[in-house]
């Protein structure tokens, strides 16, 4: 051998690079989603449809509606729990969980989705 590299082995390797480079770009918004924390800013258009929180399923809204804080306290007359849509998120106080409490507890919670935008996800199952 001369040393020199053969062109299959490039061609394989710009290959590899390129699927290798699509699936970060297509996964990363979703890890970037699933580790960011509560207050960050989440991308709307990959938050997943269920998120698990507190070891309760809540449901994206069907409209995928984004309202400020102002509005959710006004609407809802409560001030919102902002939760992380992530696989092993921290149970927020006030939201609904899997054990029974004797107080109320929230069953809409909210994802960050932009500086002041919100993103609500109903609970499933009822209280």
């Amino acid at each position: 051998m001369d040393g020199r590299p053969r062109p299959r082995r490039i061609i394989t390797a710009v290959i590899v690079v390129a699927i290798v480079g699509a699936a970060i770009w297509v996964v990363w918004p979703r890890i970037r989603n699933a580790i960011s924390g509560p207050d960050a800013i989440h991308d709307a258009a990959v938050l997943p449809e269920r998120i698990q929180v507190c070891g309760r399923s809540f449901r994206k809204d069907a409209l995928e509606r984004t309202h400020t804080a102002a509005f959710i306290r006004e609407a809802y007359e409560v001030e919102p729990v902002v939760v992380d849509p992530g696989p092993f998120a921290l149970c927020p106080a006030g939201a609904c969980t899997d054990v029974a409490e004797w107080k109320a507890c929230h069953t809409v919670i909210f994802v960050r989705v932009a500086q002041d935008g919100y993103m609500g996800y109903e609970l499933l199952g009822g209280p």
